[in-house]
């Protein structure tokens, strides 16, 4: 006797086996119970997700012969049930619209049509695949799918149902199949094994469920590879070896050195993979999804059901999602994604895998466009001339309290002593490439002296705390300029001031080699052992208050009456003007060059 396989064998027989379209089956219950059945179905839904066996459930209710009438249980014992079970029923017609694309197979459908079922109550017409008919044959099928004979009943099923064409559409009742949560294929997967007398782990049909993203015949399709191993327990090992996974453990392992920032032990872990015999695309692949799994812990919790992650503790997962920040992740998934996209073109190599992999170790020392905005909505930015060359700028009500080096001081001084007229544009400062300013802004401050610094002087504790970061190259020195210093508690800890929008940066400064870093600062400067606290604060009402008040005065600055209504009306209509206006909640005062 041939072997039948496991999607067939265990092919859902009655609505209630149904697994994963409850929805579908209740509905189609409902309206045979209420004698309101449609003459003209549409199952639409992603292939292995049960439009065709939905399709002969749905026959073998309205033929069963152990009834007088159509019955949400047809028995499966009768002929008419067994036949159709079987797909060779002469009153149930299933129909492949991929090899049966003409309108001349279309017209013997209708044909046939005409004639009553030789035994059953109707005559069903179950088409496959039904958007690869020409477009001919639909027209043919047109007004017969409208108004058909009584005795006749059409299914249509479709991967595709864009293609089908809405006159079609609007003729057919239609189902949409979603795609079968992984748990469930797991669980149905669970049942079939322990009927086969399989012993499963249950990470290891936790993966094959995963593998068939939500389609049941894919998932049965690979368990019957598995068990054709002979082998009576399936073991995650020995999915993951069938399918050319890497171990779960590898992955956690590389993703934990990425939230490390440690590019050396990335690199490796990375080489290791390789080594063992896994393609790019495929470590990349399991890489991505692992990285989604930890973007899923840190934004949902762990009590998600969007999470399936056989062969790791979810307790360690949840401790590992904290290392990384939900900007960084997203991020992170895009960059191997393009990577992928580049691989499998042919135009990624080992040097660009390897460069990718150093990038995410290194995120935390790329500055961000949230960072970036901070620092114009402090007051500093850069301002663009007509050659193309920028200037920084810089509000001074918006300065900090403390600088962050003396010549920036020395730079405050001078632009309070030389503020503009009411009126006035701003002199223009040494033209400047964005090059070289970016590097100026960015560069850390320069050294001034590694004697010990009075701790009642907090400017001067700031300045030589920099320029230490700055000495050794470190990549925070950037993160930390972006706070105050606030001088010293009682226990001693240096006090670091950040803002309420700037809580994604402290839980960055909060990692250990982070805090080591700058403890390790403080106490060279001092001379003494000092520990770091961090605080966050919230915009003070007064600044707020200042703001806002500032915002109504445009409106009576005098230079905004150099402007004519019809000028100003020309000037906001520009589309990338009106764009800065609403972002930034500014006026126009005044016009110069063109826009």
């Amino acid at each position: 006797m041939s072997y039948t396989v496991l999607a067939r064998r265990y092919r859902s027989g009655t609505f209630d086996e149904i697994v994963g379209q409850s929805q579908v089956a209740q509905t189609l219950k409902k309206a045979i119970e209420s004698d309101r059945v449609a003459h003209a179905y549409l199952f639409c839904g992603t292939r292995g997700t049960g439009k065709t066996s939905t399709a002969r459930i749905l026959a073998k209710a309205l033929n069963c012969e152990k009834f007088d009438k159509p019955t949400t249980t047809p028995c499966g014992v009768c002929n008419s049930c067994q036949a159709i079970a079987r797909g060779d029923d002469i009153d149930v017609i299933e129909i492949d619209a991929a090899s049966n694309t003409g309108v001349d197979n279309v017209r013997d459908l209708i044909d046939n049509s005409q004639y009553r079922p030789a035994r059953s109550r109707f005559k069903i017409y179950i088409i496959d695949e039904v958007h690869m008919l020409s477009k001919s044959a639909f027209n043919a099928l047109l007004k017969t799918l409208e108004e058909p004979p009584g005795h006749v009943k059409f299914i249509l099923a479709t991967t595709e149902p864009e293609k089908v064409p809405a006159t079609i559409l609007s003729r057919c009742q239609r189902y949409d199949f979603r795609n079968i949560p992984t748990k469930q294929i797991a669980e149905h997967l669970a049942a079939i094994c322990k009927q086969e007398k399989i012993k499963a782990d249950s990470d290891a049909l936790l993966l094959i469920a995963k593998t068939g993203a939500g389609s049941m015949r894919d998932a049965l399709s690979l368990l019957d590879r598995v068990l054709s191993l002979g082998e009576k327990h399936v073991t995650l090992e020995m999915i993951e070896q069938l399918l050319g996974l890497p171990k779960a453990q590898l992955m956690f392992d590389l993703a934990e050195a990425i939230g490390q920032a440690d590019v050396k032990s990335t690199l490796r872990q990375t080489q290791a993979i390789l080594m063992g015999g896994l393609s790019v695309d495929a470590m990349l692949a399991s890489l991505v999804d692992h990285l989604r799994n930890l973007l899923i812990l840190r934004t949902c919790g762990e009590d998600d059901d969007l999470i399936a992650v056989p062969g790791l503790s979810m307790k360690d997962l949840a401790a590992q999602a904290q290392r990384f920040e939900v900007m960084n992740l997203s991020q992170d998934i895009a960059i191997l994604e393009e990577l992928r996209r580049q691989v499998r073109q042919g135009h990624g190599g080992r040097a660009l895998v390897d460069a990718t992999m150093v990038r995410l170790a290194m995120a935390d020392q790329f500055a961000s466009v949230v960072d970036l905005l901070e620092q114009v909505d402090s007051g500093r930015g850069l301002e663009q001339k007509k050659n193309g060359e920028y200037r920084v700028i810089e509000s001074p009500a918006a300065r900090p309290a403390i600088a962050v080096s003396e010549a920036t001081d020395a730079v405050a001084e001078q632009e309070d002593d030389a503020l503009p007229a009411v009126g006035k544009v701003w002199d223009e400062g040494p033209k400047r490439s964005l090059a070289s300013i970016m590097a100026q802004t960015t560069s850390p401050p320069p050294v001034v002296s590694m004697e010990p610094v009075d701790a009642n002087d907090t400017a001067a504790v700031w300045r030589a705390m920099l320029a230490v970061l700055g000495q050794k190259g470190q990549a925070i020195t950037g993160l930390v300029c972006q706070g105050e210093f606030a001088g010293f508690d009682d226990d001693g800890c240096a006090i670091l001031k950040y803002k309420s929008r700037q809580s994604g940066l402290v839980r960055i400064l909060e990692r250990k080699d982070k805090r080591d870093t700058l403890t390790d600062a403080f106490s060279r400067v001092l001379g003494k052992t000092v520990g770091v606290r961090f605080e966050i604060s919230g915009e003070s009402e007064e600044s707020a208050d200042k703001i806002s008040k500032a915002a109504a005065r445009p409106a009576a600055d005098p230079s905004a009456e150099r402007l004519t209504a019809e000028r100003r009306a020309e000037v906001e209509a520009d589309p990338l003007v009106k764009a800065i206006l609403d972002s930034f909640g500014g006026v126009v005062l005044d016009r110069s060059g063109s826009i």
